[in-house]
């Protein structure tokens, strides 16, 4: 009876004491974890490299005229992927061997030629990522085969949501899997303070902004450990404090990309575009000429008109040219945030570019205002306009209905692939069209 007795108060202290243990581990690993919020100081000390002189994009000179672009200039092939319907867009994508990754939000999935999609193993939902904003969720590093996915976790509790870069599993290893993994069941999470706007697994790139004011001053570079390798500053000039009064609205560009996965981004009106060679080294890759439609951030801070004034909202680029949205802003007689009093003014409507900057010409060009794209002479295809890019390539997704609608075949032999492809199309699907 005793023996029983001393027994199972043993058992009960064994248990209670791996209790302690397991709660004692549990809270060093949230301290662990906690502790990726608070970066160290910087590591590294800023280097600006201008041994390369930035090359000219002239935005001013070419939106006085058009001038349409071929397909050819900056690409010489064009592939056709089926991408899944409307119910899940696809919103990003990432090369790898032989195909793409295509979030299909909340969904990932293998797409190759020739082959049916295959269902990476991440099970995820909408609410783990973040909005469409600029910059990039997914990361696949060729030499480990390793995807790298930023996503969110909501506390339902307070609303609040912890932001983390997931790696996962060698690729292989994750589209054979039975079983699913689960975003809190990864094998490497590193903790965000906040989303960050490019991501690698050497370097993260955050922006932060000019002290009372939405705009850009320059970013921090962190690795993913969460500590910070270094400050760059750049954009607008030093302006003094800025009244929370006197703020003025800005708009939020999609100017920032990889490219030859080295983080390339430009500042809110600011007329730089910017590259990180490495963690503490930036140049200034392009100069982005508005003359006298150029919008400085103080000027616009200040309320400065922004009619007839210009920027970019959107960037890509490969290893032939740098295509840019630019918009220009209208003025009105008419009623409207953008009021004109002044009788005397004319009326013209905002309008927006599509430009193309070629390497080896150094010229720029913009597209007629109709155009919706470069022409497509590789395969008389629609028109090509980038809808986002993965290494050396550029895609766009368009619906089914809009191929088939615009596309017309000719008989020419370069059209054979194209009209296999369509043959064979559902109506409901979307297509991803890819040029290299």
């Amino acid at each position: 009876m005793k023996r029983n007795l001393s027994y199972s108060l043993l058992l009960v202290f064994l248990i209670l004491f791996t209790g302690c243990k397991q709660k004692e581990k549990e809270t060093i690993s949230s301290e662990t974890e906690e502790a990726a919020y608070q970066p160290a100081s910087p590591k590294y000390t800023t280097r600006y490299d201008h041994s390369t002189p930035a090359a000219k994009i002239d935005i001013k000179s070419a939106i006085s005229t058009s001038s349409p672009v071929r397909l050819s200039e900056v690409a010489s092939t064009i592939e056709y992927y089926q991408v899944g319907d409307d119910k899940y867009p696809v919103t990003e994508v990432v090369a790898v061997e032989g195909g793409f990754i295509a979030l299909n939000k909340p969904k990932l999935y293998l797409y190759r030629q020739g082959k049916k999609r295959k269902r990476v193993g991440l099970k995820t939902e909408y609410s783990n990522w973040r909005d469409n904003e600029s910059g990039n969720n997914l990361f696949y590093d060729k030499k480990t085969t390793r995807l790298y996915v930023q996503l969110k976790k909501l506390n339902q509790e307070t609303g609040y949501s912890t932001k983390y870069i997931g790696e996962l599993p060698p690729l292989d290893s994750v589209l054979g899997r039975v079983h699913y993994l689960y975003p809190d069941s990864l094998p490497s999470r590193r903790l965000l303070k906040n989303w960050v706007e490019i991501f690698t697994p050497e370097v993260s790139v955050g922006r932060f902004n000019y002290p009372g004011t939405g705009f850009d001053y320059g970013v921090n570079t962190f690795n993913l450990k969460g500590d910070t390798l270094c400050h760059f500053y750049f954009g607008i000039d030093s302006i003094g404090t800025i009244k929370s009064d006197n703020f003025y609205n800005f708009t939020l560009f999609h100017t920032s990309y990889l490219y030859d996965n080295k983080p390339t981004f430009s500042a809110t009106y600011c007329d730089t575009v910017y590259r990180l060679l490495d963690q503490q080294t930036i140049a200034p890759v392009y100069a982005i000429h508005l003359g006298k439609y150029k919008a400085p951030a103080t000027y616009v801070i200040n309320r400065g008109d922004k009619r007839n004034k210009a920027w970019v909202d959107n960037l890509r680029e490969n290893s032939q040219a740098v295509f840019l949205k630019v918009h220009r802003e209208g003025k009105s007689n008419k009623s409207g945030w953008l009021d004109n009093k002044d009788k005397q003014n004319q009326d013209f409507p905002s309008e927006d570019y599509l430009m193309v900057y070629l390497k080896n010409k150094r010229q720029t060009k913009a597209l007629p205002l109709t155009a919706q794209g470069m022409i497509n002479d590789l395969d008389g295809g629609l028109p090509f306009w980038p809808d986002g890019q993965t290494d050396e390539y550029m895609y766009m997704i368009r619906p089914a209905g809009e191929l088939k609608k615009g596309i017309k075949l000719t008989g020419s032999p370069k059209q054979e692939t194209l009209k296999n492809f369509l043959s064979d199309l559902p109506d409901n699907q979307n297509v991803m069209i890819v040029a290299k």
